[in-house]
This record gives structure tokens, C-alpha cells and sequence, in this order.
């Protein structure tokens, strides 16, 4: 079983956040804050803004929008939904320099992504990321233009490198070696109704390297919490920092 499975599995046997009575829970495994963050009652996770979360891994609704051209089929913008898992690890501050939020980095590893959506022109489109390589998020501070101090909202890029399955191709295409870079900023982590978007447009390729269209633009909103599992460490892999820097 590949370890994204695994993790899925993980949170499922756990069940679902809003099925689990959070007063069994200990502190240390409760993210605490406020529950208007998180969209209202019902959710056993909420966060408060401006706050350091130990590292987790944790599953999320998404929603996809993207702006595709395929050759020989045409241009469309499609709305997609479902979910994804991160690793995020444990944040940590420059040498010398207090651990608080506004001066913190926190990654997170994309371990897995799955939304489906449906084009009047393309048919079923489902994307997913790439497993065998290095992909995810680095949330970081934020300087001032003027003073150079640090502000509260925090940079966040994303680094993907998205697949799609497009129903009337018949077949899937990616982005080849170019990663997608997706920016917002967060003023919490997790970044709960957080949407990052592309600046530039992307070339898209099929399994054998032609060119067959375009990915002109996406956009990408973490929705609610699923579950949050607590994990005592984690460290960000080389390779993702590399992805990262």
C-alpha cells in the first residue's frame, strides 16, 4: 500500500472530525481557537489566527478551478471538488530569532489530492498530484515594505505538479518537469478557506511528451477540516525544501 493510501486509511479507520466527541480528547491533541475560523459549529478543530499548531497530518475538502486549453478540443473553465492530505511539520524560526507565529516557517508535504469536476467540453475531469515527486506548501514571514518589521500575514506558495485526466482526451496529461507555483497569503495555519492562484500559465504534455494545450490558470481553496491527527515530529524532506526554496 503507498503511504498516501495508508494515511487515508489512517483517518478513515479514526472516522470523521464531527463524529468524534471532542471532550475525550486531551489538550494536546485538540487544535484550540475559535469556531467561527473554521466556518461555524460542528467542527471539532478550530483555529485561532495568528498561532502556532504542532505538526499534524490532516485531510481538508478542496476546491479546484481551472482555465484549460486542449488542443482539438477547446478552452473551458472547470469547477472541481474533493480532497486532499498533508504532512505538515513541526515550524521553526531563523537562528537566533524567538519561535512565534510571525517569525516561523512551516511546511507541509502534499501527500495526496483527488478532485473531480465536469467540463460541457472536456467531459470528466479529474486531477490529482504526483506522488513520486516532492510536493507542497511553505508558509513564511512576511517583511514590511517600509520598516522591514514583520507583519502578521504570512507568505504562502504552493508547489504541485498536478495531473489531469481529461474523459473526451482519453488520457492523462501533466505538466512535464515544470512544477506549478500557486501564492496566497494566511494568517493561520492550517489556512482554512485559504485560495491560492497561478501568475503565470503552464505548458501541458502527454505521455509522450507532446504538447497537446495549456493550463492558463488555477486556482485552490483548502475547505473544511476532515480530521487532524497529531504526530510527535516531523521534518521536512530534502527534497521538498529543494521544491520549496
Amino acid at each position: 500500500m503507498s503511504e498516501p493510501q495508508g494515511i487515508l486509511r489512517q483517518l478513515l479507520d479514526r472516522g470523521i472530525a464531527s463524529g468524534i466527541d471532542g471532550a475525550t480528547l486531551s489538550p494536546a491533541e485538540v487544535v484550540k481557537g475559535h469556531e467561527s475560523a473554521w466556518g461555524g459549529p460542528g467542527n471539532l478543530y478550530p483555529i485561532r489566527p495568528y498561532t502556532l499548531t504542532p505538526s499534524a497530518l490532516e485531510s481538508f475538502t478542496v476546491r479546484e478551478r481551472i482555465h484549460v486549453r486542449i488542443d482539438g478540443l477547446g478552452e473551458d473553465i472547470v469547477d472541481l471538488h474533493g480532497m486532499a492530505i498533508y504532512r505538515r511539520h513541526d515550524p521553526h524560526a531563523a537562528e537566533g530569532t524567538a519561535l512565534d507565529w510571525a517569525s516561523s516557517t512551516i511546511t507541509a508535504q502534499f501527500l495526496s489530492l483527488q478532485v473531480t469536476g465536469h467540463s460541457e467540453i472536456f467531459g470528466q475531469v479529474k486531477v490529482s498530484n504526483s506522488p513520486g515527486k516532492a510536493e507542497g506548501a511553505r508558509v513564511k514571514p512576511s517583511p514590511a515594505p517600509d520598516d522591514g518589521s514583520v507583519m502578521p500575514i504570512k507568505d504562502c506558495i504552493t508547489m504541485i505538479y498536478p495531473r489531469f485526466e481529461v474523459e473526451q482526451l482519453g488520457t492523462t496529461v501533466d505538466t512535464g518537469d515544470q512544477v506549478v507555483r500557486l501564492e496566497s497569503r494566511v494568517a493561520m495555519v492550517p489556512p482554512i478557506g485559504d485560495v491560492s492562484r497561478t501568475s503565470k500559465s503552464y505548458t501541458l504534455y502527454d505521455g509522450e511528451g507532446r504538447r497537446v494545450g495549456e493550463l492558463i490558470a488555477a486556482d485552490i481553496e483548502i475547505g473544511a477540516l476532515l480530521h487532524h491527527v497529531p504526530i510527535a515530529s516531523a521534518v521536512v524532506p530534502a527534497e521538498l525544501a529543494r521544491v520549496l526554496a
